[in-house]
Order: structure tokens, then sequence, then C-alpha cells
């Protein structure tokens, strides 16, 4: 009797003109859009690109490529005429650079805040005011201390309803279940230029999903970042360890 009393009340809610989807018994939520970096390598690991209206996190060592992978993210998205915004605690933004790799610096926003909580203060703001289609906060190697519990919560809400990709920067994950993806990038060496007075070249990183909730983590590649690139954007053969996965000399801010 109780089965065919819900069958019954499920017939005459799809009866219902409410607006959008309804789902009975299960959620079915859509999947995030991507927002590309242009590296190929990197996009492909992240399935397409940064997830937008999510938190995803972008953490390593000092000299790992993090800072150089947003960097990326936000020239490649103001090439695409797409408004972006940099909240750089750091102070790891440098303008030429970003211009060298081809961003319209006219849609890159630079926020540079005394504080990280001034700069998560910040991101909330650039967020609530909409039309950014990227938002990089990095914090930095000096993580913040004791934040509020509900920062992140709340910066997860305004990127959702802004339908921005936000991306922090970080020496280790900070942001916890409020991410949607962890990349980890790890120094793999140090590259040179050969001749009589070897010349700093740039720096090779395997970056790796630590942990992600649209997929299976533990996916990685290698990434070259060099110091003079030619922009060609290559592919080159990664080492045995990293055959299955595709590595790229890219073009990123440096």
């Amino acid at each position: 009797m109780r089965a065919s009393t819900s069958h019954a009340a499920a017939l005459r809610l799809t009866d219902l003109a409410l607006p959008g989807r309804v789902y009975l018994g299960s959620a079915a939520p859509e999947l995030p859009r991507r927002l590309p970096c242009g590296i190929a390598a990197i996009d492909t690991l992240l399935g397409g690109g940064w997830p937008q209206g999510r938190i995803s996190e972008l953490n390593g060592p000092p000299s790992s490529g993090k800072t150089a992978l947003a960097l990326a993210l936000l020239a490649a998205t103001s090439r695409r005429g797409e408004v972006v915004a940099c909240v750089d605690l750091a102070d790891a933004l440098h303008p030429a650079s970003m211009a060298a790799a081809g961003a319209d610096l006219h849609s890159v926003l630079w926020v540079r805040p005394p504080s990280p909580r001034d700069g998560l203060r910040c991101t909330e703001l650039i967020l609530q005011a909409g039309g950014f289609a990227a938002v990089v906060l990095d914090l930095g190697q000096q993580l913040p201390h004791r934040l509020r519990l509900h920062t992140w919560p709340r910066l997860l809400h305004a990127a959702e309803q802004s339908h921005t990709a936000v991306v922090v920067v970080a020496a280790q994950p900070v942001a916890g279940s409020c991410a949607i993806i962890s990349v980890q990038m790890r120094p793999r060496q140090t590259l040179w230029q050969h001749g009589l007075w070897p010349l700093f070249d740039g720096f090779e990183s395997v970056a790796t999903v630590e942990r992600s909730k649209l997929g299976k983590p533990g996916q990685r590649t290698l990434l070259q970042v060099r110091s003079d690139p030619t922009g060609d954007g290559r592919w080159e053969t990664g080492d045995d360890d990293l055959a299955q996965h595709p590595s790229v000399e890219a073009d990123v801010c440096r």
C-alpha cells in the first residue's frame, strides 16, 4: 500500500509545471564547467580545465611552478577577452611577464592586500561583484593562522553564485572540503643552458591531482617552466614513471 501511495505521489510531482529539472529519489548535480589554462597537459590532467563556480587548490614549495601555473590561467583567460583578478599576498605577479605570455593587462585586476585576512575579504568582495571568469588567491608561503571556520564556505558560496573559477595558491592545502580539486606541484630538477658558463634555464616539476571530487586522484603530468620560453608549445616525452602522461614545455609566466 505504501509503495503504491509513493508511486502515485511521484506521478503527481512529475505533472507539476516546475521550472528546471525535478529529480525523484536521488540528487543529480550538474558537473561544473571548466576554464582551460591554455597548457594542454594541465587542462587534460584537470579534465578540461579549472572548475568554474568552485574553489580549487594549487599547492607546492617555492620554485615548484605553482605561481607560474596560476598566472598562466589568468593570462590565457584574459586573452579570450574575459576579466580576471589576482589577490596577490605573495607579491608574485610580474606584469611584464604576464604581458610577454600574452595577457591583456587591461582585463587583469591586481590586488595586493596587507594581510591574509584582508586578502580573503578582497577575494569575497571580488566574487560578490561578479563578472570575473577567474580569481587567483595567492597566499604565498606564510599560511594564514586562525582562519574562521566560515571563511571557506563563504568563498565557496560566492564562487558558486558568480560562476568564477577560484584557484587558491599556497604551500599546502588550506580550504579543506570546500576545495573541489587539489593539485600538488613538486620540483623535479633544475634546467640549465649548456655553455662555458651554465645559465639557469628553468625547472621541471610534476603536477599531481592529490584530491578530487570530480574523478580519480593520483593522475600526474610533467611540466617544464622555462625562464626564456620559445613559445612554440612543443610536446616532449616524460621519463618512464611518467610515460603514461604527457609532458609539455609550456610558455607560462615566469
